[in-house]
């Protein structure tokens, strides 16, 4: 607080005090010295002299009392315009002046307190801007913001990274519109943002931005309107390079699209593209070919080289079948190791064979993989449109039946479809449905074919065939459902039902008539990879309290052609505990004599294939003599299949062949036929005895 000085008197107030003083003098002068003169003159010099001492004692009030207050006030108003709001007036005791100066202070205090409030205030914006301004820097989205006319007021770090430029300064005053935007100019990008005025907030849309180098990147930017009390300020920009999601989504497409292994089209994409070939070929009326290539046995490449090995081998297959056709034709894999090619604008069915027979000489080139040189072949469908099909389903369906036929002929060329494989497929896929749930419906039975002993004409045992007879469709033959029922795995419960009624069968047969009497059932390639098949032979055997030697296991060449470490282990274990192991279809396949060296075999069963010619073909015969010596030699028996006449019998008994089977024998029966054909066996063996006896006892007559 301030307090007031005495301050020196001024000059007008001094003269102004002499002429007081001296006029007062002369008053009382005249009246002293002359009271006798004029009243009239001493009057006025009294009344001057009176005013000049009032107008002394206002002028003396003012010097001494309000001019110090007056400018004392005048002192703190200047300071508080200087900024210093914390000084105060002395209040003084009386008059206008002490409410003056209160009222002044309590103005400046109230003026002090929306000072701070206003300084507290400055602060806080200033703190939020600091914020505000951190969080543009430090944000991962591009921005800048552009005026009503479409220049650049701020932009932060990322955006000037992104654009490609050093500093914010050599974006600040520029026409974004013709600086990023390659689709717009300054009068588009001034229209937009009048539109986010009314629409507020909108996606706007991907496009591509300008970079300082001159090169572009697709974006995806949105515009937020920027407005101050309803005035428009501009706009503010937001956006990211989309680069990596496009590419993202690209990768995506092509993957969704394109076989991940040969890059080739996949089942979805080659559909496709066959569905607007179909519709192509309607309109142009040309003919459309659709080929269905499969490799052949391509499983054993798998299986044998490894899962690296296939894939490889089909990359290099899918690298020839590009070679093979034209760039307009349509080459796709569906998946595994098959493939589908598609041509276009034929005139004749004819125009799909030259393409065929090139794909076929392609794949007779050896494959090398791995330092090992491949033969590999390949099985193929045509399908044309419109003959074998209006509709892209039906004609891979008919493609497919037309591969599935070539193989059946032997694989390693192709074959045009016709209404026959249809039937043949539509039969496959029957079985395969009603193939599920065959046993738990009892529609599997197992029949019996007696085996005879050449030698003694004695029954020493019998094969278990299976057989099934379905409500849809009726008797089906095992030649085909045994096939399906391995690839789909039923095979494995066949086999164990299989197991299960031989074995008590021959069980029943020791009972009631002799235990000199084995049951063979047939082993499937699939049951040798359960590596619970030796334990489960073995328990079923054990629990029915028979012998090993009851039991005959027959295996084809099928079971020994992948050469797998498990099957080997699992027939020295079956054979090492006392069952019989033979070999089916002798001579029917690719290496049989090497199998009989390396596997356990004590029977060969040699097929019915020599024996049909045996009588009428020279060279069936020499083949069935030399089997026998061959496997007697190594210390095997041999059965004959298919005997059905009584000179095959007899030729057979000459080649010293240990045992027979056949229709002339019995065909296979149901187990309750195979007792009687028992017990007519048993008779006339009986009745032989008998007769024998009666002729040894008969005399004999002597003649002289």
């Amino acid at each position: 607080m301030l307090t007031m000085k005495r301050h020196t008197l001024k000059p007008w107030l001094i003269a102004l005090t002499v002429v007081s003083l001296t006029s007062l003098c002369l008053a009382m002068f005249i009246f002293i010295t002359e009271p006798t003169q004029d009243q009239t003159l001493l009057f006025a010099v009294t009344l001057f002299s009176v005013a000049n001492l009032s107008v002394l004692s206002v002028g003396l009030f003012q010097v001494l009392s309000v001019t110090p207050r007056i400018r004392h006030l005048t002192k703190c108003v200047r300071r508080w315009s200087n900024g210093d709001l914390n000084t105060r007036n002395q209040i003084g005791s009386y008059g206008e002046l002490s409410e003056l100066e209160l009222e002044l202070n309590h103005m400046f205090s109230r003026v002090k307190n929306i000072s701070v409030q206003e300084e507290a205030n400055q602060k806080t914006i200033l703190s939020k801007n600091h914020l505000l301004s951190a969080i543009l820097n430090s944000a991962a989205a591009a921005i800048y913001g552009v005026d009503e006319n479409g220049r650049c007021i701020f932009a932060n770090p990322q955006c000037v990274k992104l654009l490609g430029y050093r500093t914010e300064e050599q974006l600040i005053a520029c026409n974004m519109g013709k600086l990023v935007h390659q689709n717009k100019d300054e009068n588009d990008l001034a229209n937009s943002i009048s539109e986010q005025q009314i629409k507020r907030d909108i996606h706007l849309k991907e496009d591509h931005f300008w970079r300082a180098d001159g090169s572009s990147f697709p974006v995806e930017y949105w515009s937020h309107p920027m407005t101050l009390s309803e005035d428009k300020m501009g706009a503010v920009i937001s956006f990211h390079d989309n680069s990596e999601r496009l590419e993202a989504e690209a990768k995506i497409r092509h993957q969704a699209h394109y076989d991940a292994l040969t890059d080739l089209p996949n089942r979805f994409l080659a559909l496709r593209r066959l569905e607007q070939l179909v519709e192509s070929s309607e309109r142009s009326g040309k003919m459309l070919a659709v080929i269905f290539l499969d490799l052949d046995d391509f499983k054993k490449i798998n299986d044998s080289l490894g899962h690296e090995a296939g894939d490889q081998l089909l990359i290099t297959a899918a690298e020839r079948l590009l070679k093979a056709t034209r760039k307009e034709d349509t080459v796709g894999r569906l998946g595994g190791d098959e493939f589908i090619i598609l041509l276009d604008g034929l005139t004749s069915a004819n125009d799909a064979q030259p393409l065929a027979e090139n794909l076929i000489g392609g794949f007779r080139k050896p494959f090398y993989i791995d330092n090992r040189q491949l033969i590999l072949t390949a099985s193929i469908g045509i399908a044309i449109y419109p003959n074998d099909g209006k509709n892209p389903s039906e004609l891979l369906r008919n493609a497919d039946s037309a591969m599935y036929h070539t193989k059946s002929i032997g694989r390693n060329t192709y074959s045009y479809f016709t209404h026959a494989m249809n039937k043949e497929v539509s039969r496959r896929l029957a079985i395969e449905e009603q193939i599920h749930g065959a046993m738990e419906r009892g529609e599997l039975q197992v029949h019996y074919q007696i085996q005879l002993d050449i030698r003694d004409g004695s029954i020493m045992g019998a094969e278990a065939l299976l057989r099934w007879n379905n409500a849809v469709l009726g008797n089906v033959s095992p030649a085909e459902f045994v096939p399906i029922a391995e690839q789909t795995g039923v095979i494995e419960s066949m086999g164990e039902f299989i197991l299960n009624q031989a074995l008590s069968a021959a069980q029943v047969w020791h009972k009631t008539f002799d235990s000199n009497f084995r049951v063979a059932i047939n082993l499937s390639p699939r049951q040798f990879r359960n590596p619970n098949l030796v334990k489960l032979i073995t328990e079923s055997v054990e629990q029915r309290g028979m012998k090993p030697e009851d039991l005959e296991l027959e295996i084809t060449e099928g079971v020994l052609l992948s050469g797998h470490a498990y099957t080997l282990d699992a027939l020295m274990a079956l054979s090492k505990a006392g069952f019989c192991i033979s070999m089916d279809d002798f001579g029917t396949g690719y290496s049989s004599l090497s199998y009989l060296r390396t596997y356990p075999f004590q029977i060969l069963k040699i097929d019915r294939s020599f024996i049909k010619d045996m009588n009428t073909d020279d060279t069936s015969k020499e083949l069935i003599i030399a089997t026998i010596e061959m496997a007697h030699a190594l210390g095997i028996r041999v059965i004959a299949e298919g005997v059905e006449t009584q000179d095959q019998l007899d030729e057979l008994s000459f080649m010293m062949c240990d045992y027979a089977q056949g229709f002339l024998i019995s065909k296979p029966a149901p187990f309750e036929e195979l007792l009687k054909i028992g017990e007519r066996f048993k008779q006339e063996a009986q009745a032989k005895i008998k007769s024998e006896k009666e002729a040894d006892n008969k005399p004999v007559k002597t003649y002289s």
